[in-house]
């Protein structure tokens, strides 16, 4: 493969799934402004290897160049994505402990639990870290197109499993007194308790949508202004 070409190939080795139009257009001028800056350079005596090297070396990303992509103050961005996936672990475990009274309600508690140190831990490292003005203005390219995408799946995959979850805990829990037309008997709140769990624990995983949800709009809120 032409050394121009191979090197078209691995700036956009990213985007080689995106079969979009402008990444197709992108390529081919990206190649052409390669091929341009080579003739150029080998027309006014250098070496076409060498000529090649320094062409190459003039494009070492386009990330800049996609339309979707976001310069963002990386790390600051993802210290706030950590605090707020941190907000959302304590809620979870707050609104948890009523379910401590049957046991699987006890082990989802105590696991919020768990995963509340945890995040909380890696908060605090980020924050002290953050102090750094040069780990704070890091900046890195993220695709908002992506984020908006992923979101999207993200609430449509969790409303599925909410529907699978809901009616096969009513197949497994009441199935036979459904097909038999039995009243359900609920001698007491603890029984009640027994019932009502297993509806309640999946929707502790809204977590996850809501954390793809906000994505974007941090995006946004740490992206560079290139006026600054």
């Amino acid at each position: 493969m032409d050394p121009l070409q191979q090197h078209v190939q691995v700036l956009f080795r990213k985007y080689n799934r995106d079969a979009s139009k402008q990444i197709e257009d992108l390529k081919h001028e990206v190649l052409s402004n390669l091929e341009a800056k080579v003739a150029d350079l080998t027309a006014g005596g250098m070496d076409r290897e060498e000529a090649i090297a320094q062409a190459t070396a003039s494009i070492p990303s386009v990330e800049h160049l996609i339309d979707d992509n976001r310069s963002v103050y990386v790390n600051q961005y993802s210290v706030e994505y950590v605090q707020i996936a941190l907000l959302y672990a304590l809620i979870a475990w707050i609104v948890s402990m009523p379910l401590r009274v049957v046991g699987t309600g006890a082990v989802i508690h105590s696991l919020f639990f768990v995963i509340s140190l945890l995040i909380g831990a890696v908060y605090l490292v980020l924050l002290v870290r953050l102090r750094d003005q040069a780990f704070r203005e890091k900046r890195a390219f993220l695709n908002i197109r992506f984020a908006y995408d992923l979101r999207k799946k993200g609430w449509w995959l969790w409303a599925v499993f909410m529907l699978v979850s809901v009616l096969y805990t009513t197949a497994v829990r009441f199935g036979s007194n459904i097909w038999f037309w039995r009243e359900v008997q609920i001698s007491g709140p603890y029984q009640f308790a027994e019932m009502a769990i297993p509806y309640i624990l999946p929707f502790f995983t809204l977590i996850v949508p809501l954390l793809l949800h906000v994505s974007p709009k941090l995006m946004m809120k740490y992206e560079v202004d290139e006026n600054e």
